[in-house]
């Protein structure tokens, strides 16, 4: 008798959902955890709380990507965080709130994970500039897309200081 409440191990995927991680401590002395060819890449991701996005590949190393840069790791301690809301160069704009912030939209550059929030935190760009503040998830909106692929921007922004940002 067949019982389709069960399921079959052979149905189930073999290489495990894809995670999001942060490396919160080198993971062992020197470089040998990392790809041979990818040697050269990590300079700066690690430690640190950058979320990266982890996936396993066939060979077994895990691939850890942050925006366009990945570098292939064997095996480490890894803590795994919340799937950010928000990508890297995605299009955001930030909301306002009240007199104390002004609505302005641009491209998030970097994401990172804080331990007081427990979340990611967004850093946005617009045109050269860079924001050193760092924005939660609450406090941004996603550009919309038209029926043609095109990005709506939410909100008119004529801040003269800031220079506007074209959309792709």
């Amino acid at each position: 008798m067949n019982d389709s409440s069960k399921t079959n191990p052979a149905e189930q995927p073999l290489k495990p959902t894809v995670t999001y991680v942060i490396v919160k401590r080198w993971p062992e002395d020197g470089t040998d955890w990392v790809h041979p060819e990818d040697q050269d890449k990590i300079a700066g991701l690690f430690p640190s709380d950058l979320i990266f996005r982890r996936e396993l590949l066939d060979d077994g190393y895990y691939c850890l990507s942050y925006g366009d840069r990945s570098v292939r790791v064997q095996p480490i301690l890894v803590n795994e965080v919340p799937e950010p809301k928000f990508s890297m160069g995605e299009m955001v704009t930030l909301k306002s709130n009240l007199n104390e912030r002004k609505p302005y939209s641009g491209k998030v550059y970097a994401v990172r994970y804080s331990n007081y929030h427990h979340q990611a935190q967004y850093y946005l760009q617009r045109g050269e500039k860079q924001s050193q503040t760092p924005y939660l998830a609450e406090d941004l909106m996603k550009f919309e897309q038209n029926e043609y692929g095109q990005l709506i921007d939410p909100i008119i922004d004529d801040d003269p200081d800031l220079p506007r940002i074209p959309l792709d």
